[in-house]
């Protein structure tokens, strides 16, 4: 909050200058990126709160039973073919949009909350991982970033792509500015929120388990979370073939994800890789999330408030009665 505000200072003392310097621009960048994370935060607040889940999504919901939904154009119903496996803050959303750029169509974080149905079914065993990946085909997804290395192992049709960082220590870095996201849902108005109390166990898999070895109270552990981290890339590289495996960092391009996709190169984009959810977009994403955990009682106050206001103008619009002469 402090370095955004004095990035705010800063922008306004440097409007007076004869040109901006390096600095500026930085700091000016940093801004621009932050506001944009805190869109992405209220997106990501009305993810949470359903709003783009679909009906049939909403009817097996309310109904406690799992409706298909499949494609109606049988052309559309598809198969997973790739799955990535990196840990978050790998570089996985710009791969999600790389992949849709060569046509895939990507299950992510953001289509996690749209698919409460399938995902909440999975975590309450009505569904195994078969059937899972089965369903995300009928409903036209052919790529799965929520998939486990155990399951890419037995289904050698399936490719995978492993997403790593320059070091470890960057990838902790810019983990532990997203590890917090579990604790601001685990707190009011989040847990209140249908979609989050479905999703709860898989969130918390993903964030406190997955990246410590199971070990969720070291989830904010720079050491446990390194060391899950190196551990994490040497059991998917040891059971998953090479030829079936693309260990990849987002400044390599184009080049190694069309040749593992046998993409012809006439086909490869020409246009620089996606690089999406920089650091700054990630802390106004959270800075926004975790700013509604304090304001959310305003919701309730204020309409409150203002109907005790029109109440009390109403009163004093009313005619006085009369009073009686005897």
């Amino acid at each position: 909050m402090k370095k955004f505000l004095t990035i705010i200072v800063l922008f306004l003392i440097r409007q007076t200058a004869a040109r901006p310097d390096v600095l500026y621009e930085q700091n000016l960048a940093y801004g621009k990126a932050f506001c944009q994370g805190a869109y992405v935060g209220f997106k990501t607040l009305l993810s949470l709160m359903g709003y783009y889940e679909s009906e049939e999504v909403k009817e097996g919901m309310a109904s406690g039973e799992l409706i298909i939904d499949e494609e109606e154009d049988v052309d559309d119903q598809t198969q997973i073919q790739v799955v990535g496996l990196g840990l978050g803050r790998t570089g996985t959303t710009s791969l999600v949009m790389a992949l849709e750029m060569l046509g895939y169509f990507a299950v992510h974080d953001d289509e996690e909350t749209e698919l409460t149905d399938i995902f909440y079914a999975a975590e309450e065993g009505t569904i195994d991982s078969d059937e899972f990946h089965e369903i995300l085909g009928l409903r036209g997804y052919n790529a799965s970033f929520k998939t486990e290395y155990e399951w890419v192992q037995s289904h050698e049709e399936v490719k995978a792509i492993l997403t790593v960082r320059d070091t470890p220590e960057k990838y902790v870095e810019s983990w532990s500015i997203a590890a917090v996201f579990i604790d601001i849902v685990e707190q009011i108005p989040f847990r209140w929120m249908a979609s989050v109390e479905a999703l709860h166990e898989s969130f918390f898999s993903e964030y406190k388990e997955e990246t410590t070895g199971g070990n969720p109270d070291d989830f904010l552990n720079p050491e446990v979370l390194k060391r899950t981290y190196l551990e994490y890339i040497e059991e998917v590289q040891a059971a998953i073939p090479s030829e079936r495996l693309l260990t990849f960092n987002v400044k390599q391009g184009w080049a190694p994800i069309c040749e593992f996709l046998e993409v012809q190169q006439s086909d490869c984009p020409t246009v620089p890789f996606p690089h999406v959810h920089t650091r700054a977009k990630l802390e106004g994403e959270m800075f926004f999330l975790r700013m509604i955990t304090f304001i959310w009682p305003l919701a309730i106050i204020l309409p409150f408030y203002c109907l005790m206001k029109c109440g009390k103008l109403v009163i004093e619009m009313l005619p006085l009665p009369h009073k009686n002469k005897w």
